[in-house]
């Protein structure tokens, strides 16, 4: 037993991104195993806050920094979708603030615009593309299908009865679960061996102006989500417009981050 607990703290060295696993592996599991347990929390929230800093990851290239920031900007491109569509959902809406009449079609309008410019571009090459396009049906099939037999039923003859049972519960927590897999299986598929093979790297321009855009989109709809005082509906807007404020945080960051490593 007194020697599989000297492994535990080594187990954190896995948490940290890959890169830096590969370049500084052994400095980094030693510094672990001599941190100690006590250390565990500063070091959690340390890796943490690399994870929002793909570009200053080890990398051979400049385009291996843009890549992975753009998997960033579209993580939280569709994590601001997902909570906005959630709090709209619980009757939290950005219109009902003052101002949200136009603040809530301009925030829309620039999460679309920025996720476009964000979004890698493919190449001219059919036979990385069909790996692509395999790699994301293997990972997106069964959130479809699930997610279109949602709203099947949620369209059926059958929707009345489940609206009054106690199964609509499920049925609600079902589709926002499928929407974050879906999000989440996207990303991995943009991120990994296929993607970057058939998918080209934004510009350092067109990076840079799609998460300036997906930055205010975030502070706009979550400033909205914060002023609103609608009835009933007070703690999801807080909770809400707190965290779509928060995630123009890590990509503010990322254009600092570019602005540094270019440099």
């Amino acid at each position: 037993m007194s020697g599989g607990r000297p492994r535990r703290p080594v187990d954190l060295f896995r948490l940290y991104p890959g890169p830096m696993r590969e370049r500084w592996g052994e400095d980094l599991a030693e510094e672990v195993r001599e941190a100690g347990w006590r250390a565990w929390p500063g070091l959690l929230a340390a890796i943490a806050d690399l994870w929002l800093h793909p570009a200053i990851w080890p990398a051979d290239h400049r385009t291996q920094r843009r890549d992975r920031t753009a998997v960033l900007a579209l993580a939280v491109a569709l994590a601001t979708g997902f909570v906005g569509a959630l709090a709209a959902e619980q009757g939290a809406r950005q219109a009902t603030a003052p101002g949200g009449a136009w603040a809530a079609p301009l925030g829309q309008a620039l999460l679309l615009a920025g996720l476009a410019l964000v979004t890698p571009l493919p190449h001219r090459d059919p036979a990385a593309l069909r790996a692509l396009l395999a790699t994301a049906a293997r990972r997106l099939t069964v959130p479809a299908l699930t997610g279109a037999g949602l709203v099947a039923l949620a369209h059926s003859p059958l929707a009345a009865a489940l609206a009054a049972s106690d199964y609509r519960f499920a049925a609600v927590a079902c589709w926002w679960t499928v929407l974050a897999i879906g999000a989440l299986q996207t990303c991995r598929t943009v991120a990994g061996p296929a993607g970057r093979a058939a998918l080209a790297t934004p510009s350092p321009f067109r990076l840079r102006l799609g998460l300036g855009a997906l930055a205010t989109a975030g502070v706009l709809a979550g400033s909205s989500l914060l002023a609103t005082s609608t009835a009933g509906h007070a703690a999801t807007a807080l909770t809400a417009g707190t965290l779509l404020v928060l995630f123009a945080w890590p990509l503010a960051a990322a254009l600092r981050d570019l602005r540094q490593t270019g440099s």
